[in-house]
């Protein structure tokens, strides 16, 4: 019996060797190969089910430099889930802290990380696989398909209907700057995020996008995506932002700290800030305000130095000069 548990054990040792060995062959290979595998799925529509089995992704569930294909997502979904969640952006460390995961994250749910430059249009080409839509979890109207979501309605519902007039004032506030403002889904810890549509660009392809229409900046006008802001109407943040628009809805400072709180949003999805210089002028007029700086404070007076002193110290720095040559 001993010696059968050892050749067992042996067995198992040489199973996970192998299994270790063949993962890292598949890892140099898709190394190799992955853009043109995601080509394939671009232009091969004939062939496009297969090579997606061959796909690759980092995961919010993966470690780093691990990966996961798409039918060993869905085989490791959890009960109710419906759907194949993803997002894309330039680097890993960046789309783990995204505010577009919060409920994704609290659900349990997987979500992949696409950070090559091709992925996300490699999947536009993809509406789903294994019968699971592919989901962007950075545009409107995100899905859960599980029971809590008609819950949830009812209270976005609730919510909308408290945020009626604020919704309408920081509409108007920001123009066309935005689409639409919405109850948010997905938010659970942060204020506010800043989505785009169905059919819409995302930050991510923008900015692919953009930095290929340098050349001709007439090119871009037609690629801005439309944005959404999603409230997270629990939010301490928004209850006073809407508190202080009842009140002082006119007043200065309560318009800029709704124009930095959209602009903080952007950046945090990804988009580029319009004014730049208007945003530099809002975020160092509130630094003041907290710091108890008054505008038009005088500068500090430069400390006076004696002629003398200064004639030295030249004198000095000549000679280190001519001793190093």
């Amino acid at each position: 019996e001993e010696e059968e548990e050892e050749e067992w054990e042996e067995e198992e040792e040489e199973e996970e060797e192998d299994g270790e060995g063949a993962i890292k062959k598949y890892k140099e290979f898709f190394e190799a190969f992955g853009k043109t595998i995601k080509l394939g799925i671009i232009e091969d529509t004939k062939n496009r089910k297969k090579l997606a089995k061959l796909m690759r992704f980092e995961s919010s569930l993966t470690k780093d430099g691990e990966t996961v294909s798409l039918s060993r997502y869905v085989k490791r979904m959890k009960e109710g889930q419906k759907h194949i969640y993803y997002i894309a952006g330039e680097n890993r460390k960046d789309l783990e802290a995204s505010p577009f995961l919060e409920k994704l994250k609290k659900r349990g749910y997987e979500v992949l990380f696409m950070t090559d430059p091709i992925d996300e249009y490699a999947v536009q080409h993809m509406d789903e696989f294994e019968d699971h839509k592919l989901m962007n979890a950075s545009k409107e109207d995100l899905k859960f398909g599980d029971k809590e979501e008609k819950r949830e309605k009812k209270r976005r519902d609730k919510a909308k209907e408290n945020l009626k007039d604020f919704i309408e004032w920081y509409k108007k506030l920001l123009g066309d700057k935005v689409e639409k403002i919405v109850i948010s889904n997905r938010l659970t810890t942060s204020p506010m995020a800043v989505v785009t549509g169905q059919y819409g660009y995302t930050a991510n392809m923008e900015r692919l996008m953009k930095a290929q229409a340098l050349n001709d900046p007439t090119r871009y006008s037609f690629m801005a995506s439309k944005k959404t802001i999603e409230l997270n109407p629990y939010h301490p943040i928004v209850t006073k932002l809407h508190e202080q628009s009842k009140d002082k809805g006119e007043d200065d400072e309560v318009k800029e700290m709704a124009q930095v709180l959209f602009e903080s949003a952007c950046i945090q999805a990804g988009f580029d800030i319009d004014d730049q210089t208007g945003f530099n002028q809002r975020m160092l007029r509130m630094v003041r305000n907290g710091l108890g700086v008054e505008e038009g404070a005088e500068m500090a007076e430069e400390p006076e130095v004696d002629e003398e002193e200064e004639e030295e110290k030249k004198d000095d720095k000549g000679e280190e000069k001519k001793e190093e040559l």
